[in-house]
């Protein structure tokens, strides 16, 4: 994929890589499906594909008993994923009987949101996102891991996905974008796991 790039005033076509097998949860636009410039700068946008990958999510949680509890991790913009999810989580777990789509939904259970930044996409949706309230926290207990030197996504966007939840517990390392594996991040996730 190539993406187009502003450089001293002038746009300027750049390479994104070479991968074949590069995947996503979505993808930005039509015009440039890898530029989250827009998602960065916090601009509404319709996020291409995120109906496929909801579905796809959907079918894999079908296949889990009723009881199961589910935890969920996504980093970077698979953060933003688990957050429209939890979103779906939370309208399952407070109205289980109001629509089957959602009823999938409802074993989710907690999440761990690493270097994340919050939904952008406005526009067409399933009808269940569309039928929630964008006001209210989610109630789907949150991790919210953030890099203090993230440069691809700041931390002040980590924050505002992180005020996206009710309660949201925070840990925030030193490093920049990815995932720490020191002892300190270990005994974070490990008490979240055992306090949710």
């Amino acid at each position: 994929m190539t993406s187009m790039v502003e450089v001293d005033g002038q746009m300027i076509e750049i390479s994104n890589g070479d991968r074949e097998n590069a995947k996503a949860w979505f993808m930005y636009s039509n015009d440039d499906p890898s530029d989250a410039s827009m998602s960065l700068k916090e601009t509404p946008m319709e996020y291409v594909g995120l109906d496929a990958s909801i579905s796809m999510i959907r079918d894999c949680l079908c296949k889990f008993d009723a009881d199961t509890e589910v935890i969920l991790l996504g980093f970077s913009q698979g953060a933003t994923m688990v957050q429209i999810i939890t979103i779906l989580a939370d309208a399952a777990q407070k109205a289980p009987e109001w629509n089957d789509n959602l009823s999938p939904f409802a074993i989710i259970h907690s999440a761990i949101l690493v270097s994340g930044f919050a939904s952008m996409h406005r526009g067409s949706l399933t009808d269940s996102l569309q039928a929630t309230d964008d006001n209210e926290p989610i109630t789907i207990s949150s991790l919210h891991i953030m890099g203090a030197n993230d440069t691809s996504v700041p931390k002040h966007l980590g924050d505002k996905l992180a005020a996206c939840y009710l309660d949201p517990k925070i840990y925030i390392h030193e490093k920049g974008h990815f995932i720490p594996h020191n002892k300190a991040m270990i005994e974070a996730i490990t008490d979240f796991l055992e306090t949710t």
